[in-house]
Protein backbone atom coordinates (compact mmCIF):
# COMPACT_ATOMS: atom_id res chain seq x y z
CA UNK A 1 0.00 0.00 0.00
CA UNK A 2 2.82 2.51 0.72
CA UNK A 3 4.00 2.19 -2.89
CA UNK A 4 0.51 3.03 -4.16
CA UNK A 5 0.34 6.13 -1.96
CA UNK A 6 3.84 7.14 -3.03
CA UNK A 7 3.05 6.74 -6.72
CA UNK A 8 -0.25 8.57 -6.27
CA UNK A 9 1.47 11.41 -4.39
CA UNK A 10 4.15 11.64 -7.05
CA UNK A 11 1.52 11.85 -9.81
CA UNK A 12 -0.40 14.51 -7.88
CA UNK A 13 2.76 16.52 -7.31
CA UNK A 14 3.71 16.30 -11.00
CA UNK A 15 0.21 17.33 -12.05
CA UNK A 16 0.27 20.25 -9.62
CA UNK A 17 3.65 21.40 -10.96
CA UNK A 18 2.37 21.25 -14.54
CA UNK A 19 -0.74 23.24 -13.63
CA UNK A 20 1.29 25.86 -11.76
CA UNK A 21 3.70 26.12 -14.67
CA UNK A 22 0.83 26.57 -17.13
CA UNK A 23 -0.78 29.20 -14.89
CA UNK A 24 2.50 31.10 -14.54
CA UNK A 25 3.00 31.03 -18.29
CA UNK A 26 -0.52 32.31 -18.91
CA UNK A 27 -0.15 35.04 -16.29
CA UNK A 28 3.12 36.18 -17.82
CA UNK A 29 1.85 36.01 -21.40
CA UNK A 30 3.47 38.73 -23.45
CA UNK A 31 1.46 41.73 -24.47
CA UNK A 32 1.53 40.51 -28.06
CA UNK A 33 -0.63 37.53 -27.12
CA UNK A 34 -3.12 39.80 -25.39
CA UNK A 35 -3.11 42.39 -28.16
CA UNK A 36 -2.99 39.76 -30.86
CA UNK A 37 -6.58 38.69 -30.33
CA UNK A 38 -7.97 42.15 -31.10
CA UNK A 39 -5.90 42.68 -34.25
CA UNK A 40 -4.90 39.19 -35.26
CA UNK A 41 -5.62 39.70 -38.97
CA UNK A 42 -3.63 42.96 -39.10
CA UNK A 43 -0.66 41.33 -37.38
CA UNK A 44 -0.70 38.33 -39.71
CA UNK A 45 -0.89 40.60 -42.76
CA UNK A 46 1.98 42.76 -41.47
CA UNK A 47 4.11 39.72 -40.66
CA UNK A 48 3.48 38.35 -44.13
CA UNK A 49 4.14 41.50 -46.14
CA UNK A 50 6.33 43.78 -44.01
CA UNK A 51 8.44 41.75 -41.60
CA UNK A 52 11.53 41.68 -43.81
CA UNK A 53 11.53 45.50 -43.82
CA UNK A 54 11.21 45.99 -40.05
CA UNK A 55 13.11 43.08 -38.54
CA UNK A 56 16.06 43.80 -36.30
CA UNK A 57 19.50 43.83 -37.85
CA UNK A 58 20.70 44.97 -41.21
CA UNK A 59 19.99 48.24 -42.91
CA UNK A 60 16.64 49.84 -43.60
CA UNK A 61 15.18 48.86 -46.95
CA UNK A 62 12.36 50.60 -48.81
CA UNK A 63 9.19 48.55 -48.30
CA UNK A 64 7.36 46.75 -51.08
CA UNK A 65 4.09 48.04 -52.48
CA UNK A 66 2.36 45.07 -50.79
CA UNK A 67 3.76 46.14 -47.43
CA UNK A 68 2.56 49.72 -47.99
CA UNK A 69 -0.91 48.49 -49.00
CA UNK A 70 -1.08 46.41 -45.81
CA UNK A 71 0.04 49.34 -43.69
CA UNK A 72 -2.59 51.60 -45.27
CA UNK A 73 -5.29 49.01 -44.66
CA UNK A 74 -4.76 48.46 -40.93
CA UNK A 75 -8.05 48.32 -39.06
CA UNK A 76 -6.87 48.53 -35.43
CA UNK A 77 -3.78 50.72 -35.21
CA UNK A 78 -3.70 51.06 -31.38
CA UNK A 79 -3.74 47.28 -31.03
CA UNK A 80 -0.98 46.86 -33.61
CA UNK A 81 1.07 49.51 -31.79
CA UNK A 82 0.71 47.58 -28.52
CA UNK A 83 1.82 44.43 -30.32
CA UNK A 84 4.86 46.18 -31.82
CA UNK A 85 5.96 47.25 -28.37
CA UNK A 86 6.06 43.65 -27.24
CA UNK A 87 7.68 42.15 -30.33
CA UNK A 88 11.41 41.96 -29.67
CA UNK A 89 12.26 41.02 -33.26
CA UNK A 90 11.02 44.33 -34.68
CA UNK A 91 13.17 47.45 -35.01
CA UNK A 92 10.86 50.36 -34.19
CA UNK A 93 13.08 52.81 -36.07
CA UNK A 94 12.49 50.73 -39.18
CA UNK A 95 8.73 50.70 -38.48
CA UNK A 96 8.71 54.50 -38.58
CA UNK A 97 10.95 54.48 -41.67
CA UNK A 98 8.53 52.16 -43.47
CA UNK A 99 5.58 54.32 -42.41
CA UNK A 100 7.24 57.46 -43.79
CA UNK A 101 8.16 55.68 -47.02
CA UNK A 102 4.57 54.47 -47.46
CA UNK A 103 3.08 57.87 -46.58
CA UNK A 104 1.38 56.47 -43.47
CA UNK A 105 1.55 58.45 -40.25
CA UNK A 106 2.45 56.11 -37.39
CA UNK A 107 1.19 57.49 -34.06
CA UNK A 108 3.85 58.95 -31.78
CA UNK A 109 4.72 56.45 -29.08
CA UNK A 110 3.61 53.48 -31.19
CA UNK A 111 5.37 50.44 -29.80
CA UNK A 112 6.71 52.33 -26.79
CA UNK A 113 6.25 50.04 -23.80
CA UNK A 114 6.51 52.97 -21.40
CA UNK A 115 3.21 54.32 -22.73
CA UNK A 116 1.34 51.02 -22.67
Amino acid sequence: MPQLVSASSSLAATTLLLLLSAAATAAAAPLQAQAGTACHNDIIALRTTCYEFVQEGGRALPPSSNCCATLMGLTNVPCVCDYLGSDFDVDLDKVFYVGRHCGVAIPRGCGDLKQV
